[in-house]
């Protein structure tokens, strides 16, 4: 396909003692029939076969598309993921972590068409496919973020990371990704980015999420128990209640501040 006329795509991938994973998500990227892309890697520091892993596959695509390698120290997935946005130059961002996969080769394409058919669209979300020991289930949350993408956000962090894409200008203007120890690092930003722009919703999915003993947030029970508190922690720092979304916009809300702060003005004068 002529991919002139289509938006760059940066892929970003960040590292760290991946080999297990990596040279599969190195891989899919190859296999791309979407041409207009540049990769960017933020390894920090590994000390495993990973370094060699990124080597090979920049030596193998020279002359294909732009990689670029860079290193950070290790401070956290947040951070190694805003260091490396801030390398990037596509239009468009999609960020495939070292233990994911492209479902197929045409999977940049089919993410891609509707930015080229939309120049006015911000961000784009689909399906959670995930793979656990070998086998793929999809997961169709789109159903839910279809009838009410605000509302449902507001409840739960529904938007697959792995399957979304973004300007990458917008990503800069809304902060990132959040580097503060204790919330979901993507949250803030589809909360922050929804209160202005609603995504579009397909019933696609473009990247596999593999679940297994090293996941950072899905490894085991108990991680995945304090990723669902570091949600709810998230919603009460970005000021959205579930279901309701951003309670300072609530007439309730604004009611309440008002009453409150008659309440101070009256121990005030009582106390005076």
């Amino acid at each position: 396909m002529e991919m002139s006329a289509f938006p760059k795509i940066s892929i970003v991938t960040c590292t760290y003692n991946s080999e297990k994973y990596l040279r599969n998500a190195l891989d899919s990227v190859e296999r791309q029939s979407y041409g207009n892309i540049e990769h960017i890697i933020n390894d920090s520091y590994s000390t495993d076969g990973t370094p060699e892993i990124i080597q090979d596959y920049m030596a193998r695509n020279a002359g294909r598309y732009p990689i670029r390698c860079i290193q950070s120290e290790a401070k956290g997935v947040a951070n190694a993921l805003n260091t490396a946005t801030a390398f990037a130059t596509g239009d468009l961002i999609h960020y495939l972590h070292s233990d994911d996969y492209y479902l197929d080769a045409h999977a940049l394409e089919r993410a891609a068409r509707p930015f080229h058919n939309n120049p006015g669209l911000v961000w784009l979300t689909g399906n959670f496919l995930v793979e656990i020991r070998g086998r793929r289930y999809k997961l169709p949350q789109t159903l839910l973020l279809r009838r009410d993408a605000q509302r449902a956000i507001s409840a739960m962090n529904l938007i697959s990371h792995e399957n979304t894409m973004m300007r990458r200008e917008a990503v800069l203007q809304y902060g990132g990704f959040n580097e503060t120890k204790g919330y979901v690092v993507e949250y803030s930003l589809w909360l922050k980015l929804i209160k202005d722009h609603r995504p579009l919703v397909v019933d696609d999915q473009f990247t596999v999420f593999i679940i297994h003993k090293g996941s950072t947030s899905t490894g085991n029970l108990w991680r995945f128990s304090k990723a669902i508190f570091r949600a709810f922690r998230t919603q009460h720092k970005e000021k959205v209640i579930p279901f309701m979304g951003y309670y300072p916009d609530k007439r309730i809300y604004k009611v309440w501040k008002f009453v409150q702060k008659q309440l101070q003005g009256w121990q005030l004068t009582w106390l005076g």
